[in-house]
């Protein structure tokens, strides 16, 4: 009889990333890339991103870079649309960018 490889379940990660009905591709993010990717739907820039991170550009442009491969995206205005419909949505506060 031959063996079969026991079913695969989804792990969650502690991006804090929906896990009900999203894509694997959303579990698969790293905690920085979630980081990243919340930040870009808050309207920062690579430059505004690495300030705030503590990052130098090169990390968050790497970041970035496998975020846009893991969730499936080739443009900046891509990332944000599946950011606001996975749940990076920016809170609802006064619409000021933070400094």
């Amino acid at each position: 009889m031959p063996e079969t490889a026991p079913p695969t379940t989804p792990q969650a990660s502690s991006t804090g990333a929906p896990t009900d009905g999203s894509t694997a591709s959303t579990l698969a993010l790293s905690a920085r890339e979630a980081q990243v990717i919340g930040l870009i739907v808050q309207g920062l820039s690579n430059d505004e991103i690495a300030a705030t991170v503590f990052l130098s550009i090169n990390s968050v442009k790497t970041y970035i870079r496998t975020a846009y491969r893991k969730i499936g995206v080739t443009r900046r205005a891509q990332a944000v649309v599946w950011g606001m419909t996975h749940g990076f949505a920016p809170d609802q506060g006064n619409g000021s960018r933070p400094d």
